[in-house]
Order: structure tokens, then sequence, then C-alpha cells
């Protein structure tokens, strides 16, 4: 990695992102289609392409994936929705739900809550 480049911080301008990011988009057919400059989500082609484009830039900027990955979603030119969780998904907490602990109530036969199972 070029290290210069790096510790400058000019890789982190969006115009110089911009000017490597363009030839890239081009290069791999990304089109705008009012999602984002570059949409990803669980397809397989999405991720693949934009794992290339991470790779192309960080080639060509000398600066790790990760941290371009981090500027271009700041920039808010990723739409990464991979995280997100489909409408109509909800998480509740185990504790607030009783029936979930009514299950494992102690039955009077268990031999863990029976006095005479430890006697001799």
């Amino acid at each position: 990695m070029n290290d210069a480049t790096e510790a400058g911080g000019q890789w982190m301008a969006a115009h110089t992102l911009a000017e490597h990011l363009a030839p890239l988009l081009e290069e791999f057919d990304v089109k705008w289609r009012g999602h984002g400059v570059i949409y990803v989500d669980h397809e397989p082609y999405n991720i693949d392409t934009f794992n290339r484009i991470l790779a192309g830039l960080s080639a060509s900027l000398g600066v790790p994936t990760l941290k371009l990955q981090s500027r271009l979603l700041e920039l808010g030119w990723v739409n990464d929705v991979r995280s997100l969780r489909p409408a109509g998904v909800t998480n509740e907490r185990i504790l607030d739900i009783p029936q979930a602990w009514a299950q494992d109530l102690p039955e009077d036969d268990a031999p863990d809550m029976n006095e005479e199972h430890d006697r001799d």
C-alpha cells in the first residue's frame, strides 16, 4: 500500500474518491437506479461488484478496503441494505414473553425438584 497517500488523507476528499470511482462504476456497469451510487443487497452479483469496486479503489489509492468502505458510506455513496431486517420482522426481548418461560417451569415429578430423589 502507498503509505504516503493513506497518511496524507488525500484519498478521503470527495473529489479524489470520485475521480477514482467513476471509471470503476463504468467498468462494472453500475447504473443509477435511485437507490444510491452503489447499492448492495443480498444478491451475489451486487456483493461481488461492490467488492471489486473496493478492490479497485484500494489498488489505485493504496488504502485498505475497510477504510474505503467506511468513507463511501459516510459520503452516502453506498446504500448497503444487507444488515437491515425485512419489514414486519421485529425482535422481542425473551424476558417480556411469559409464554417462553412457562414451558420451563419445574414439574412436581422432575428428579431435580423431587425431595425424595436425593435420599438414599
